[in-house]
């Protein structure tokens, strides 16, 4: 029973850490067209030049020229590499929930060295393996 338990919240605890994806079809017109391909320098220069991106620097004490500049240096292949990370790397407000996931985790990792005699950090498991 106790088995049965720890195999549902362990199979429950992983389907929290999935990532759900969502498939669209394109048409020939977008992926054909040549104004939808736009150099990583290009985006890199649009997103500094925002204005609330251009605000932030002047708040941090970098001059948007020297941005501006350093892109402007940088070899396609650095600058596809910020680009790409730029639009991969998950957004501040996604750091609650990878706290949140974390512990999980690690209660989860705790408790189950505690059901296999491993550990004893909680006082309400019992080890199903007999010494």
């Amino acid at each position: 029973m106790n088995f049965s338990r720890l195999l549902v919240s362990f199979f429950v605890s992983i389907t929290l850490f999935a990532q759900v994806s969502w498939a669209q079809m394109a048409s020939t017109e977008a992926v054909l067209s040549p104004s939808s391909m736009v150099s990583a320098k290009e985006k890199l220069f649009e997103m500094t030049s925002r204005e609330d991106v251009a605000a932030k620097f002047v708040e941090m004490g970098v001059d948007p020229q020297i941005i501006q500049e350093r892109i402007a240096s940088m070899t396609d292949v650095e600058a596809a590499q910020v680009a790409y990370d730029i639009e991969t790397l998950p957004a501040g407000a996604d750091a609650g929930m990878s706290l949140l996931g974390a512990v999980v985790f690690v209660f989860i990792v705790l408790l189950v060295t505690d059901l296999l005699g491993l550990t004893k950090v909680f006082n309400f498991t019992k080890p199903i393996v007999n010494k």
